[in-house]
């Protein structure tokens, strides 16, 4: 039976790693800090992650916004259910004939108003911005 010896000529000196750092320097202490965070952010992913698959079924957002409010990973796929949940229910609402015939109806006066509301401050040289969705338009368009 082969056994090996235990080696004795170390004396339990840190020795210096490749680069000069000791094993107690910075450079350990940081990659201890990345696994640190890495682990803590793959535990809170195993934590919400059913929370996250549930956030797509419509309605099921609010457990991952509500029960896992606290969970970063949950919270984030919540809000993007969320956004399907109100843009399926803006869409069964347009199945209904007359609903979409007065919303886009009232769509198309707002944009009238706008359109001469817009020129008159033009003639006027003064700047106007649309109610409701001009600041937003601005911040998405950059020119």
């Amino acid at each position: 039976m082969d056994t090996q010896e235990p080696d004795l000529t170390h004396t339990g000196a840190p020795e210096p790693a490749a680069g000069g750092a000791t094993p107690g320097g910075t450079a350990e202490v940081d990659s201890f800090t990345e696994f640190e965070a890495r682990y803590e952010k793959q535990e809170e992913v195993d934590i919400g992650r059913g929370a996250a698959i549930l956030a797509y079924v419509p309605f099921g957002c609010f457990v991952a916004l509500v029960r896992y409010r606290d969970n970063k990973f949950a919270v984030r796929h919540g809000k993007q259910g969320l956004l399907l949940t109100f843009l399926e229910l803006l869409a069964g609402l347009f199945l209904i004939p007359r609903l979409s015939e007065y919303f886009w109806v009232t769509v198309v006066f707002a944009c009238l108003a706008s359109i001469i509301t817009g020129i008159y401050h033009a003639v006027q040289g003064r700047e106007w911005t649309i109610p409701v969705v001009g600041e937003w338009f601005e911040k998405q368009v950059k020119v």
